[in-house]
């Protein structure tokens, strides 16, 4: 009898744990590409930047032309909500940046949407941000 009630047991809690960790290790993904972002922006890295963007909403090399002439001085998250299933998070960011031919220093403030990919287990992004 023991037996049987511990095998219930573990037959209901094991899904609840499977569930449990595969949540926690979507958003540890999230958090690692984040950070990966983060300082990809902070350093100009267009290249990195592009690779995190969704190749069904935009190209690499549309991508990689979005950023122009532009060096980025200052990256922040402004504001960060994750949506009930954790499956899209929008973000609010304000850049500081300045084009290469230009020492003028502008800011830009810009919403953009991060979603997680089932299939390929990761996040991508919706698109760069555009800048004038």
């Amino acid at each position: 009898m023991k037996q049987r009630i511990v095998a219930i047991t573990l037959l209901i809690c094991l899904p609840l744990g499977c569930a449990f960790y595969a949540e926690k290790a979507k958003m540890e993904r999230y958090s690692l590409i984040l950070d990966s972002y983060e300082t990809a922006m902070r350093m100009s890295d267009f290249n990195t930047i592009c690779q995190y963007v969704d190749p069904a909403a935009m190209t690499r090399q549309d991508c990689l032309k979005q950023f122009g002439d532009i060096k980025l001085v200052d990256y922040k998250v402004a504001h960060m909500k994750a949506s009930e299933d954790r499956m899209q998070v929008e973000q609010e960011i304000d850049v500081s940046y300045y084009a290469l031919s230009n020492i003028l220093l502008k800011k830009k403030s810009y919403s953009q949407t991060w979603t997680y990919d089932e299939q390929k287990k990761n996040w991508l992004l919706s698109a760069p941000p555009s800048f004038e």
